[in-house]
């Protein structure tokens, strides 16, 4: 099965590069932070939930952290080391609650200047 194995060669490639990945929108930001700003009346509000986005990723990360089971979770890229799936706290109401984490965080900082 070819195919098979291309996506599983091209998960483990982006897995063991996932922390560079965010980088990508890098150029984005930097456009939207030297573009001109128009001003709007409801522009501090839009900039409130924009914050409360990114901070509810933040919280999420910290609660899955935090409350991660021993011997379930780990840094390491090459080779697996958990003894055994974690399916309690968050991972029981989501698959993957820090990639939510951080696309919740992204969301937040992708502001509505950088889609202008």
């Amino acid at each position: 099965m070819p195919l098979k194995e291309d996506f599983e060669r091209a998960g483990n490639k982006l897995f063991r590069w996932r922390s560079y990945l965010p980088l990508l929108v890098l150029p984005l930001i930097l456009i939207s932070l030297l573009s001109p700003e128009i001003e709007s009346p409801i522009d501090d509000f839009w900039d409130g939930v924009c914050l409360f986005i990114s901070i509810a990723g933040l919280a999420l990360r910290i609660l899955t952290v935090g409350y991660a089971p021993r011997g379930t979770s780990g840094r390491n890229t090459r080779e697996q080391k958990a003894a055994e799936l974690n399916t309690k706290g968050m991972y029981s109401v989501v698959r993957h609650p820090i990639y939510l984490g951080n696309f919740l965080i992204w969301l937040g900082m992708a502001d509505r200047k950088s889609v202008v």
